[in-house]
């Protein structure tokens, strides 16, 4: 940008941020390498991104009058915790990059809002509250969140507003970005002052019920909450939040962040009556489930293809992806109709690759990454394909992105064709199997592992089955190790709603 166009520009926006999702019953330490595998930008890097949350941010203050000063933007698929090396890195430039801005007029945060560090139980209230501690209260600080966020005290009484995704599967990121960037404009440009309250309460469910779409109770909660949006002229902003029941920290829980022009009393009136519909409703979040043999032996009797839906090992959940537990039930009991499953193992797939395409070796699959959630099994297996692992996402949260999966394998066991993969990978629309060129519908069972993401290439099929396997993202949390959370639903069916909310606001 030219010096005088620098000049004609009304000061700057800094924009950075940390965007990935934790889950603290996995292994799967994130590290830089993580964010590099996907998405990791610094500096001027950033302005060329034309989708996901950041395209839709620049897409706004691109035509505006401010100049937008880049610091460092981190994406990844979920995992376990992230490194503190990793985060205290990025944090440190992120922090520098807005320190060095001259005539900062406001910061605007895209994250997750379920992130945590080996040390930070909450990561994006650390981040938010030290650019606070620099900028000072009068410059203000736009965030924007997935809507599976651990939305914290901390988070709210640091930043002037928050804006979360609308939808699940996501597919409004980068609407998103634009919703937060166009919101900072107004704050600048038209003197709006923003009063945000949070109210939520402690139910902690999957997301087997909780799409946006359709006629799930979630979808239903939402349309009402953003009909009120748009029919209140007092609102600015609202978001429902079902949050991450993956990570174990105090004070977890769903609700509603209403955002108005200076109206406390009517954010906290509207948050409080949908935060109470949301408690009403929370024993419909509780999904029906099958033992991996029971939805065998019922799906052998369908006529059509069967889904196998394994969530309890959701790489989109933070989990590692290795889980056999599905596989030993078709090897089983369905071991003549033709099947599918992606397993991630690193060391079945560096044997398979030595040994090379056509060939047959004995080799263990599975739970060799993450070895608390099951045993391997030992299988012979036939090599019928080799790749680096790359594909491309189509849609969502990093569409057009290049996925990594690492040097995979495509196997059989008979009828039984197994994609292993050295890394997981976030599941989208079945880029991933799709990558090795497979007629998907030609598979009497598809094993699945994403809780939600699987009907956006197979909305057709009928015969679902929710899977109840051990691991790190089960599809229910009647049973998951807390050590942080005590009282919650449906661990404690008891639960009154008025001793159990809590109320935050800036």
């Amino acid at each position: 940008m030219s010096e005088k166009n620098m000049r004609e520009k009304s000061g700057n926006i800094a924009l950075g941020g940390i965007l990935t999702e934790c889950n603290e019953f996995s292994i799967n330490l994130m590290t830089k390498e993580n964010f590099e595998r996907y998405e990791y930008f610094e500096n001027n890097e950033i302005l060329n991104l034309k989708s996901g949350v950041v395209g839709g941010m620049l897409s706004v203050l691109n035509l505006s009058t401010f100049n937008v000063s880049p610091t460092v933007f981190a994406s990844c698929s979920p995992g376990g915790v992230i490194e503190d090396k990793c985060y205290f890195e990025i944090k440190e430039k992120i922090l520098e990059g807005i320190k060095n801005t001259k005539q900062l007029r406001g910061v605007l945060l895209p994250l997750h809002g379920a992130a945590v560090t080996e040390s930070i139980g909450d990561l994006e209230g650390d981040l938010i509250s030290s650019v606070k501690e620099i900028i000072g209260r009068e410059i203000p600080i736009v965030v924007t969140l997935d809507l599976h966020a651990h939305v914290t005290k901390q988070m709210i009484e640091n930043s002037s507003a928050i804006l979360a995704w609308e939808q699940y599967p996501h597919l409004d990121p980068y609407e998103t970005g634009v919703r937060g960037s166009k919101l900072l404009r107004e704050i600048l440009e038209n003197n709006i002052v923003p009063k945000m309250y949070f109210s939520k309460t402690p139910i902690l469910h999957s997301a087997i019920n909780a799409s946006t779409f359709g006629d799930t109770p979630f979808a239903e909660l939402m349309k009402s909450l953003k009909d009120e949006e748009k029919n209140n002229p007092k609102i600015l902003s609202t978001s429902l939040i079902h949050v991450d029941p993956y990570i174990d920290q105090n004070n977890m829980g769903g609700g509603a962040i209403v955002i108005t022009n200076n109206d406390i009393e009517t954010a906290k009136n509207i948050s409080l009556n949908f935060t109470k519909n949301y408690w009403n409703r929370r024993h419909e979040f509780e999904p029906d489930l099958y033992s991996p043999k029971a939805a065998i032996l019922d799906g052998l009797d369908k006529d059509k293809n069967v889904l196998l839906v394994e969530t309890a090992d959701a790489c989109g959940g933070g989990a590692v992806g290795d889980s056999v537990q599905t596989l030993k039930g078709l090897i089983n009991f369905s071991p003549n109709e033709k099947s599918l499953v992606h397993v991630v193992d690193p060391e079945a797939v560096q044997k398979c690759v030595q040994s090379g395409i056509g060939n047959e070796i004995k080799i263990l699959l599975g739970h060799q990454v993450d070895r608390q959630w099951g045993k391997p099994v030992e299988a012979q297996v036939k090599i019928e394909k080799i790749t680096d692992g790359k594909f491309i996402y189509n849609g969502g949260i990093w569409d057009k992105t290049v996925g990594e999966m690492g040097s995979s394998v495509l196997v059989s066991i008979g009828h039984i064709h197994i994609l292993l993969s050295s890394y997981g990978t976030y599941e989208w629309n079945c880029e991933q199997f799709l990558s090795f060129d497979l007629e998907l519908d030609s598979y009497k069972f598809l094993v699945v592992k994403n809780p939600m993401n699987f009907k956006n290439t197979f909305s057709h099929i009928e015969n679902i089955y929710i899977l109840d396997t051990e691991g790190p993202t089960p599809p229910t949390c009647k049973n998951i190790k807390f050590k942080k959370m005590i009282k919650y639903f449906p661990k404690q069916l008891d639960l009154e709603f008025n001793d159990v909310l809590l109320e935050y606001n800036n």
